[in-house]
């Protein structure tokens, strides 16, 4: 058996329901090498708590829980990626689930043979739990991707689910990750492994992404989403210096549908400084015209005859922004 080369993290919270077959699927898997469970719960209050410790203590060797006293919605899993020293790691969510035994030597089997490779990632099945439907998450050939040029059609650029991707932990460099947000989010962490090396991806189904509308992604809003998904792309652009922003000004433009003359000056501005101005406009703007929640409350109300069957309502009116 190889020495431990792979550190898998299981980010959890409030999974009583999952959390068994998603560390199920992945104490079965079949390697050669020896692997770490990280399990991070962020305070679960539902008695996942209890099943964590369980598994912990009947596999002592295996599994190290990290358990916070208080939520941090999702920071554990951020600041844990800082300390991994294995030469790969993984991120699976307990909501979601493997569904191949062999995912792991396989993905590993890959990465050793392609040192030129950053990461590498299969096909998805999303399970749209309320609707009991399920669907592929990508219909895409299997090759190696390379970081897109001026086209972002799947033909050359794909975003394969977190569940699904195996990362080369030396492609980090910690001293331009400034916010490590850009090496857990999707998309970030995507075109971030990009520039560091290529992606091998396998079109085989071996994990199972959950879509139940209670996760953090799912039970958001479509505006949120499209959102965070922006912000993230700002923030990987402004910590890269830039250096792609011909590519990630297309990304961003299309996750908050900019107009055509928008995208064209973010695509074309090669000003770091007019850039930022530009990038941090158009997010606030975006973020006050569709994520506030308004509390309005009348102050005064009128109604002024304007004719036998009319009125002209006017109210004068106090509003608070909820969030």
């Amino acid at each position: 058996m190889i020495d431990n080369i792979l550190t898998v993290l299981l980010s959890t919270y409030n999974h009583i329901d999952t959390f068994k077959q998603a560390i199920e699927s992945v104490l079965s898997q079949k390697t050669n090498f020896d692997f770490e469970i990280w399990v991070l719960d962020d305070a679960s209050n539902d008695g996942t708590t209890d099943i964590v410790k369980e598994y912990a203590k009947k596999y002592p060797k295996k599994i190290i829980p990290f358990i916070q006293e208080k939520n941090t919605k999702g920071r554990t899993t951020l600041e844990k990626i800082k300390d991994i020293r294995t030469k790969y790691y993984t991120i699976l969510e307990t909501d979601d689930y493997w569904c191949d035994d062999n995912k792991l030597q396989m993905q590993i089997d890959i990465l050793e043979k392609n040192p030129d490779c950053s990461m590498c990632a299969h096909n998805t099945i999303r399970n749209y739990v309320e609707q009991k439907k399920q669907e592929k998450y990508l219909d895409s050939p299997e090759k190696k991707y390379t970081l897109p040029g001026k086209k972002l059609t799947h033909k050359y650029y794909i975003e394969p689910h977190t569940s699904s991707r195996i990362y080369r932990t030396s492609c980090i460099d910690w001293n331009e990750v400034e916010n490590t947000n850009i090496i857990v989010y999707d998309v970030p962490s995507a075109f971030y492994f990009l520039t560091k090396g290529n992606l091998y991806y396998i079109d085989k189904v071996m994990s199972v992404y959950n879509y139940t509308g209670c996760g953090i992604f799912s039970s958001s809003t479509s505006y949120q989403n499209r959102y965070k998904a922006a912000y993230g792309i700002y923030i990987l652009n402004r910590q890269l210096k830039y250096k792609y922003n011909y590519l990630l000004a297309r990304f961003f433009s299309t996750r908050l549908n900019l107009n055509f003359i928008l995208s064209y000056k973010l695509k074309s501005c090669k000003d770091t400084k007019k850039l930022e101005a530009l990038y941090s406009k158009i997010l606030t703007k975006f973020k006050e015209g569709n994520l506030k929640i308004i509390d309005k409350k009348p102050i005064l109300s009128y109604k002024i005859p304007i004719s036998t069957n009319k009125k002209l309502c006017v109210e004068i009116s106090r509003e608070k922004e909820l969030c």
